[in-house]
């Protein structure tokens, strides 16, 4: 599916409280990660999952990144630091913004589409950039990848 005609907008950002699992490797074993974070904070989760990326370009194998759970508020130490699940605020601020439609293996065009519109614009992209999954797999069922709806949100500060 092309998001070629997808609408990029600014946004802001506030802080949000969230606990991840930082890990490498290829993008798609994040859902022993998404799972593992079910298991030990799911009753604390408030908002939509999201991965932070690391890197600032796509890698196969060898990706750096972090499925994240938004929380409402600090769960109990056992809860999580045991198990690797580090719980922090991440900073607010402003971000590109762009909603991709299909599935996770076509988000690389969105990704190049939101750099090279950053590029024109002369801001400089921030690092870790995030996917927000609006609407992704559910629990039990994998559901129709082609209606998955992704929002890609790369932190940005202007250069001039």
């Amino acid at each position: 599916m092309t998001n070629d005609g997808a609408l990029i907008e600014i946004k802001q950002f506030k802080p949000l409280l969230v606990g991840g699992l930082r890990m490498g490797g290829a993008y798609s074993d994040c859902g022993k990660a998404f799972r593992k974070l079910g298991r030990r904070l799911g009753r604390h989760m408030e908002g939509k999952v999201m991965m932070l990326c690391y890197d600032d370009e796509f890698r196969q194998r060898d990706a750096d990144f972090e499925p994240c759970m938004p929380l409402k508020r600090r769960p109990p130490n056992d809860a999580h630091e045991a198990h690797g699940i580090e719980v922090r605020e991440l900073p607010g601020g402003t971000c590109l913004s762009m909603l991709h439609h299909g599935p996770y293996e076509d988000l690389s065009p969105s990704y190049e589409r939101l750099r090279e519109h950053a590029r024109q614009q002369g801001l400089e992209v921030l690092l870790p950039s995030r996917e927000i999954y609006h609407k992704g797999p559910g629990i039990l069922f994998k559901g129709n990848p082609k209606k998955y709806v992704t929002e890609l949100q790369f932190p940005i500060r202007s250069s001039s």
